[in-house]
């Protein structure tokens, strides 16, 4: 019987590791372009853990990066942003002299995947901010 709470307790461990380590991973999970304009854009969320607590006050920060096709950081552009969940700090950026601008979004009552769009011209990128 020892064993079983041993293994028991050993696999929740382990399983736990993992769901905190997969949620501290920030990678870009959408990348689109060129625009009409010749813009690539990328979003991003970052958060600790596997999400931000559904407790009207935590927050991720957004992240969007507009690059030429040349790999050359756009300056100036202006990146409109949505969501399905929580509340943006911006819903328009501009991207500072590195390409990129953030903003953040925070956390409502309802649990779920808030899907933050990032539109620049005529593309949209999109990334998943799960509220939990």
């Amino acid at each position: 019987m020892n064993n079983f709470k041993y293994i028991k307790r050993l696999s929740l461990s382990i399983l736990t590791a993992v769901i905190i380590f997969i949620g501290c991973q920030a990678a870009v999970e959408d990348i689109t372009g060129p625009s009409a304009l010749g813009n690539t854009l990328g979003i991003q969320g970052l958060f600790g853990g596997a999400g931000i607590q559904n407790n009207g006050a935590s927050q991720a920060t957004i992240r969007v990066e507009v690059y030429s096709t040349q790999n050359i950081p756009t300056v100036g552009a202006t990146v409109t942003l949505t969501t399905t969940l929580g509340t943006l700090g911006a819903v328009s950026l501009t991207t500072d002299a590195s390409g990129t601008a953030t903003t953040t979004l925070t956390s409502g009552t309802v649990t779920g995947t808030a899907f933050i769009t990032a539109t620049v011209d005529n593309v949209s990128a999109t990334t998943a901010v799960p509220i939990i």
